[in-house]
């Protein structure tokens, strides 16, 4: 449902033929990147559909990723076990 949004706002699943093959992240993440590739590829194929995708925020990219591990910790903000005595 979520990766053939593009094709249900304009309307035209019928017309097109999709395989798609996703690695890493989760299912979420996966679906998100799928949604966005179909629907540059419907942009770089029409360019008058970026208007009417990019106002349902479809041309938008999700930039959070994992934030990096400090040193003198165990992740990124997760401490070792304070002792006080």
């Amino acid at each position: 449902m979520i990766a053939n949004l593009p094709f249900s706002i304009l309307e035209n699943a019928d017309e097109w033929d999709v395989d798609v093959t996703a690695r890493g992240g989760g299912v979420a993440g996966q679906m998100g990147a799928v949604r966005l590739g179909i629907a540059r590829a419907l942009v770089s194929n029409d360019a008058e559909v970026k208007t009417t995708l990019k106002k349902e925020g479809l041309m938008t990219r999700d930039a959070r990723v994992v934030e990096r591990k400090k040193f003198g910790r165990k992740k990124a903000r997760k401490r070792f076990q304070f002792s006080k005595r």
